[in-house]
């Protein structure tokens, strides 16, 4: 197993390397959080200052919002970001046909799969905790924070998993892109409607993770339990996308 991760990981870096548009990915991540991070205070400021945020039609103000932006844009783009990264190299390694020559050698596919769902999920947690430590607004206790951000994590082997067994190539790949970014507006709408319709957003699970980190935020002492089940249903949508990865590996 270490040396297939020696093996892979220089592939991937390789193939990272060399994409321009993947390596824009993971210095996106830094400019969210440095432009959040320094941007939301200020702009919270201007807006009080100048009676835009609160006023008479907008009855909130910006510092209000916090926790719906870092919940959108540092747990869930974080995650998002890296899951699209290894998306990618997976669509790669699927136009390569790199897959198919690896079922001829003793490399076992689980081993394999394994690789592809623990790598993002390990640099998605590094990513989504290093984001919400930048910004250092609506932050949680550094143990709830860890916590959070592990939940979080396991959004980037969905959305690999997903590229890599619903799009056939890059270009589907940018397309389906997309519609990971407007799915992450479950957060921003979700925030604004009322418990208990609220959870109809559940139905997305990456947004237990975001309701999980607004309770701990409120100090309910439900996050753990709704944080439990965000893993829960967040590792049963992994496992069912490997089952539908393999099988189209066997193709």
């Amino acid at each position: 197993m270490t040396q297939l991760i020696g093996k892979l990981g220089r592939s991937d870096v390789k193939l990272i390397g060399r994409d321009s548009f993947l390596i824009f990915m993971f210095l996106f991540a830094a400019i969210i959080a440095g432009v959040l991070g320094f941007g939301l205070p200020a702009l919270n400021t201007y807006l009080a200052e100048n009676g835009v945020m609160p006023s008479e039609t907008i009855p909130f103000s910006l510092f209000d919002v916090y926790p719906m932006l870092v919940a959108y844009m540092a747990i869930y783009t974080g995650a998002l970001l890296v899951g699209t990264i290894f998306g990618f190299v997976l669509l790669d390694e699927k136009d390569h046909h790199t897959l198919k020559a690896m079922l001829v050698t003793p490399v076992p596919l689980k081993q394999y799969v394994l690789y592809r769902v623990g790598l993002p999920a390990i640099l998605a947690f590094v990513v989504i905790l290093g984001m919400t430590l930048f910004i250092n607004q609506a932050l949680l206790p550094l143990w709830q924070m860890i916590l959070i951000s592990a939940g979080g994590a396991l959004t980037a082997p969905i959305i690999a998993l997903f590229f890599a067994t619903f799009a056939e190539n890059k270009v589907q790949g940018f397309a389906y892109s997309k519609f990971g970014g407007i799915s992450g507006w479950a957060f921003l709408i979700g925030w604004f409607v009322p418990v208990p319709w609220q959870w109809l957003f559940g139905l997305f699970p990456p947004f237990w993770i975001g309701k999980a980190y607004w309770l701990a935020l409120d100090g309910s002492g439900w996050w753990w339990i709704v944080l439990s089940g965000g893993i829960v249903l967040q590792v049963g949508l992994i496992n069912w996308l490997i089952q539908r990865f393999s099988k189209m590996a066997y193709r």
